[in-house]
């Protein structure tokens, strides 16, 4: 398909070498316009390691990366705004100017969009999977920051929330822009149906903060499941704190083959271990679509996943997913004795031909094309 655009991505996460994993979806929504647009990422880094503003470029999968690191001592915004204007130096919009700035997450990062539409006349749109926008799972925002986002939300062409439920909260902050949904992407060409072992892999894989994730609740579960079941085994890591979980799975006696763990994992390290399991389990308190849980699906693996956010938006075409309540353990240690039960019967192509056909690279690249458009007519 030819060219279509030049895209410019703004983000508020983005991985760089200071976090090489965090707004890793947003990677992956930048490679999937790629398959039919130039896209250019500039990305704003703290480093309080350097003196002064450093630039490093790479491409990644037709992606061009420009990240600037900047230190955040002393004069924060104005260190911000130098960075900023550094990196659109270097990108040389007066030679190399995009069609459309996509925003992704309005806090904080914001600012950068609403700079470049007023100094350059290039119109943005906003892509977003920010959790903050449900106010009963976060302490309740300060009016400033939700005056601010909705300043800058008001003034995009449209939003991407990633689900209908996300779009229902962004309304709630008072954003009156039209909406779009354009949800997570998973990249196929890794995540994919491959046969599995005699030993029913469940897998979790996050950050492991236990406030969002209740990695608590999943170890209390499997302690009673993984007594009661042979041949099972929970492997529970991502790049959080690793050694806390081991030693509370110790504590809580959780006998020792029945779970591993493991650190931090690059993508192609995250598909292979998902490819090999059978089950991905969500306890989560809130959520919107996280990425992980389509690229289980594409993976083949059946889920387990509590009913907040917009999961539950992508979990009805099969009857092997669970949807079960935040904090109920006696759901989830339910859901886990079900699904061992099923493992064998379980139609995993169905599942992963849901997530190729909704989640792809392809997929997701063409409504982005579509989306573009109607940004550029309205």
């Amino acid at each position: 398909m030819k060219k279509q655009f030049h895209v410019l991505f703004l983000s508020s996460w983005f991985p760089s070498k200071t976090h090489p994993t965090l707004g890793n979806f947003v990677q992956r929504h930048a490679e999937a316009v790629a398959l039919f647009s130039k896209v250019t990422v500039l990305y704003l880094s703290k480093n309080n390691s350097i003196d002064n503003l450093q630039i490093e470029e790479r491409e990644e999968r037709n992606v061009r990366i420009v990240s600037v690191y900047y230190n955040a001592n002393g004069f924060l915004f104005r260190n911000r705004i130098l960075a900023l204007k550094k990196g659109i130096a270097h990108i040389n919009f007066n030679l190399n100017k995009p069609d459309i700035v996509q925003l992704n997450m309005v806090w904080p990062e914001g600012w950068q969009a609403l700079f470049i539409q007023q100094k350059w006349k290039i119109p943005f749109v906003i892509s977003d999977n920010w959790t903050g926008y449900h106010p009963n799972e976060r302490s309740p925002l300060p009016f400033h920051i939700k005056s601010y986002m909705r300043f800058i939300a008001n003034r995009s062409k449209l939003l991407f929330p990633v689900t209908f439920q996300l779009e229902k909260a962004m309304r709630t902050f008072g954003f009156n822009r039209p909406a779009v949904i354009v949800p997570n992407v998973v990249n196929t060409a890794y995540f994919k149906n491959e046969k599995k072992g005699v030993v029913h892999k469940y897998m979790h894989l996050s950050h492991l903060d236990n406030n969002h994730k209740n990695i608590e609740g999943i170890l209390s579960a499997w302690k009673i499941f993984s007594d009661q079941t042979e041949d099972v085994i929970l492997e529970l890591g991502g790049d959080g704190d690793i050694q806390h979980w081991k030693k509370r799975s110790l504590e809580i006696g959780i006998r020792s083959g029945s779970i591993d763990f493991f650190g931090t994992l690059n993508q192609e390290e995250v598909a292979e271990k998902m490819n090999a399991s059978h089950t991905f389990v969500l306890f989560s308190n809130y959520e919107n679509l996280p990425l992980v849980l389509i690229e289980a699906m594409a993976s083949g693996m059946n889920v387990i996943a509590t009913r907040v956010g917009g999961i539950a938006e992508h979990m009805g075409f099969c009857k092997w997913n669970k949807l079960i309540d935040a904090k109920n353990e006696q759901q989830l240690l339910n859901a886990l004795s079900e699904s061992h039960s099923e493992m064998n019967e379980i139609n995993r192509e169905e599942i992963s031909a849901y997530a190729t056909n909704h989640f792809s690279y392809e997929s997701i690249g063409k409504q982005f094309m579509n989306a573009y458009d109607q940004a550029l007519h309205i």
